[in-house]
């Protein structure tokens, strides 16, 4: 047996809060033939940056979540304004939140935060090379404080719970697979010892 899309028979916005919708789908499953409502939110995509700077640091920001009602270290990123070259995006995110650009650009991928809710994808960019352009200047909803960390230092704060939001986690992991973190985590060693 496998696992086929589920025919969308109806789908209905039932509420719009500006920043997400939330719809109601109904669909059949191919497997009983009975018809199931599901409740999704709708919401642009994410821009995350991994952002280095020209020392090879870690450039993140530390700022209050209203979900999590805590502070909390993250990746700088935001939403993907429509019409938006997603790259200059998330540069425009980077800027805004840390006062950092210029450097070399590289998508790493596109993830699904949550699909069993959420329509919307996180694109992660590594940010290498990077240098101090500008005063940060977050939106008026948000207090930012821009930390900056060695890429060896990211484990032990994830395992100690300073890096907790998922998506920040997620993206780190994706640079680190991709070998991004280790090269870097080298060079800085190379240029300790000297």
């Amino acid at each position: 047996m496998s696992v086929r899309p589920w025919p969308l028979l109806a789908s209905e916005r039932v509420f719009d809060a500006g920043l997400f919708q939330v719809s109601r789908d109904r669909a059949r499953s191919p497997r009983t033939g009975a018809a199931h409502d599901f409740h999704l939110l709708g919401m642009a995509d994410w821009l995350m940056v991994v952002a280095l700077n020209r020392q090879g640091r870690l450039v993140l920001v530390r700022q209050y979540r209203h979900g999590s009602r805590e502070t909390g270290l993250e990746l700088p990123g935001g939403l993907h304004q429509a019409g938006e070259d997603r790259e200059r995006g998330a540069a425009r995110e980077l800027r805004e939140e840390t006062g950092y650009g210029g450097g070399t650009w590289r998508l790493l991928g596109g993830l699904r935060p949550q699909p069993a809710l959420l329509s919307n994808r996180a694109w992660i960019y590594l940010a290498e090379d990077l240098e101090l352009v500008s005063a940060p200047e977050p939106d008026e909803g948000e207090d930012i404080e821009v930390q900056l960390l060695r890429p060896d230092e990211v484990r032990e704060c994830i395992a100690a719970g300073r890096v907790d939001n998922a998506m920040s986690v997620a993206a780190l992991a994706l640079a680190q697979l991709g070998g991004h973190l280790e090269e870097i985590r080298g060079e800085i060693r190379e240029e300790i010892r000297s």
